[in-house]
């Protein structure tokens, strides 16, 4: 580590250093180009968003990757979140753990800078050694053939959305959110970002506004993406079902332009496009996820007290007053609840706590975030359970009970981040 200083980004001439290490990284992909149009036009995007490792000798930047910043909103709680991307080294510097000391720094920089979660898009299998879990969903896969689909003509119009259709494209996103237990929160940069730079990129992708004469909605398709089929990653969720009839007619057509044996829906399961889709024939097919890392679990429930509460005073448990104990195995967090209101968040109890939940920590982030319940967990994982992890159940409620508690406290959502960039 003695030949390496670790710190962040500054000047342009460090941006071009990492354009050509992530074009020869990633080589045949331009990926040094996503990172200079990012760092360039992605609102709240800075040269200090990398994090970098650069040879002592050369001065030459050799291992490095990005903090994307994003915002979610979770039933009414905003988060900061950190996305951390583009993710490399230089071959001849590999294996030395310069990743490793990198994300060092990267998790100082979360801490001090209070975000609530870090997440990541990347590979399966290799960021679990770093705190991240598959906790939010990402990159559905409803396959639906051609063949089903009907050749429908209603009277429809539709065209490519422009930098004039931004105010509709924020209106028609808020629409979203509201069926949408936790979503994005974009800006109208972000929609121009969309329209212009962003399609300069391997995320490029095209806006349709779709007109019946009394509504308007929108589609995204992407041009590149995974798999063989034409990729629908973003729809409005209130289309009529003669809409969505044109809709499907449109993609068809759209899917034989571009030479796509089938039409893939990344939309949520509950949107109304893949509903209707499956009366032709869709296939669901299982998720990918977001791997999240909760930075600091402790001050993530604070955040969410008024949630908690909420949750509480809408249960037959509405005015509890109890010490609430989630016991992750290395660490402990106490929620002292007074008359159905949060009190207190601590890492620890003065007094005996009325319920324990024992909980392995890399199954926090999916139950906190409703990406699983805590009994779809336990199929997999028994050590999850209502119950102090010594089994004393005289000092905890009956598991039964505390288990209800949970349910309350912790449900499962119906969740989609819809992207950005």
């Amino acid at each position: 580590m003695q030949n390496y200083i670790f710190t962040q980004a500054t000047n342009d001439t460090d941006l071009q250093q990492l354009v050509k290490l992530f074009n020869e990284v990633f080589s045949p992909e331009k990926v040094g180009e996503l990172a200079e149009v990012l760092t360039r036009h992605l609102p709240h995007m800075h040269y200090e968003n990398w994090f970098i490792a650069q040879d002592k000798s050369s001065q030459e930047i050799v291992s490095g990757f990005v903090l994307i910043p994003w915002h979610w909103n979770l039933q009414g709680i905003d988060l900061k979140v950190a996305e951390m991307g583009i993710v490399g080294t230089a071959e001849h510097h590999r294996n030395k753990g310069l990743f490793k000391q990198t994300n060092v720094s990267f998790q100082q920089h979360l801490l001090a800078d209070d975000y609530d979660l870090s997440v990541i898009q990347g590979i399966p299998g290799i960021y679990h050694r770093l705190g991240y879990h598959y906790a939010v969903p990402l990159e559905h896969h409803t396959e639906l053939p051609l063949y089903a689909i009907p050749d429908t003509q209603l009277p429809i119009s539709v065209r490519l959305a422009n930098e004039t259709d931004i105010p509709f494209l924020c209106t028609a996103a808020e629409r979203q959110q509201k069926v949408l237990d936790m979503h994005v929160k974009r800006t109208k940069a972000h929609w121009r970002y969309i329209l212009g730079e962003g399609k300069h990129t391997e995320y490029a992708s095209d806006l349709y506004i779709i007109d019946n004469g009394t509504e308007q909605h929108y589609l995204r398709l992407l041009q590149q993406g995974f798999g063989q089929g034409l990729i629908v990653s973003e729809a409005s969720c209130d289309m009529s079902s003669d809409v969505l009839e044109c809709v499907l007619s449109f993609l068809k057509k759209e899917a034989i332009k571009r030479g796509k044996p089938y039409i893939r829906l990344n939309l949520p399961n509950s949107h109304c496009l893949v509903q209707h889709a499956v009366n032709y024939q869709a296939c669901l097919k299982p998720a990918y996820a977001w791997q999240v890392k909760i930075v600091n679990p402790q001050s993530f429930l604070s955040k969410l007290r008024p949630l908690l509460e909420q949750r509480i005073r809408s249960s037959k448990y509405s005015g509890l007053s109890a010490c609430v104990m989630l016991d992750f195995y290395t660490q402990k967090v106490v929620l002292h609840f007074k008359n159905g209101l949060v009190q207190q968040v601590s890492n620890k109890s003065d007094d005996s706590p009325d319920y324990v939940m024992s909980i392995p920590d890399d199954l926090f982030a999916p139950l906190v975030l409703g990406h699983r319940s805590w009994r779809e967990l336990q199929y997999n994982r028994p050590d999850i359970f209502p119950a102090d992890q010594y089994l004393r159940m005289d000092t905890t409620k009956p598991a039964e009970i505390t288990g209800e508690l949970m349910d309350i406290l912790f449900p499962k959502l119906d969740s989609w981040i819809y992207g950005q960039y």
